[in-house]
């Protein structure tokens, strides 16, 4: 005699398990409804507008470089006039 051929899902997160169990004794779901629910619900997180790309310059994640280049000079000078406005 054959076994039929059932979907599982195994949980090994306690609290998976646990918060999955109270949310379907105050819903009166079934714990598969809220497992549903939930894969339904989610979005993965995302890094931005998908036009924007992002180059690794080290450690760091960062836009590539598009149009003129600012000096060390134009950067310090524009520094000073923000702060110089703060005061």
């Amino acid at each position: 005699m054959s076994r039929p051929d059932t979907p599982q899902l195994n949980i090994r997160s306690s609290f998976a398990r646990e918060r999955a169990g109270e949310l379907a004794r105050s819903t009166g779901l079934t714990t598969t409804q809220i497992v549903e629910d939930a894969l339904r619900a989610y979005l993965p997180p995302s890094w931005g507008p998908p036009h924007i790309k992002l180059i690794r310059k080290g450690a760091l994640l960062v836009r590539p470089r598009r149009g003129r280049e600012v000096s060390l000079d134009d950067a310090n000078a524009a520094l000073d006039e923000t702060r110089s406005e703060q005061r």
